[in-house]
């Protein structure tokens, strides 16, 4: 088996040679799609209970895999036949409830570790 770093733009979809394994670089929640033929996604590997994990998944045709972690994820041609794999990036912005549900927690939290801040409650 071949390996070979992406060079695509994430929009666009990559052909894989049967037999071949295409890196990608990835962050979280990136989709990966199987645009045809069947892949099969290979994450990073992550300690999980002290042993070294790797989350893996076969993709049928229109089928898609959300990365959990970030790292370089491994996709391969299954069934000795040519796949095309397309990634859609995760948004860079987080939308305006969950920017403000942040900006709520961070003002929590600040308060509450503020010197004296449990002691001015009571």
């Amino acid at each position: 088996m071949t390996a070979r770093p992406a060079a695509f733009p994430a929009a666009d979809p990559a052909c894989i040679a049967p037999g071949e394994c295409l890196l990608l670089p990835v962050s979280r929640g990136t989709l990966l799609f199987a645009v045809e033929g069947h892949v099969r996604v290979v994450e990073a590997p992550r300690w999980v209970a002290e042993q070294m994990l790797a989350v893996s998944q076969n993709l049928a045709p229109g089928q898609a895999h959300q990365v959990d972690a970030e790292g370089w994820a491994q996709v391969m041609a299954l069934e000795g036949a040519a796949a095309r794999v397309a990634q859609l990036a995760p948004p860079k912005d987080e939308s305006g409830f969950v920017a403000r549900l942040h900006a709520l927690w961070r003002s929590a939290f600040g308060r509450l570790a503020r010197p004296g801040a449990l002691g001015a409650l009571r």
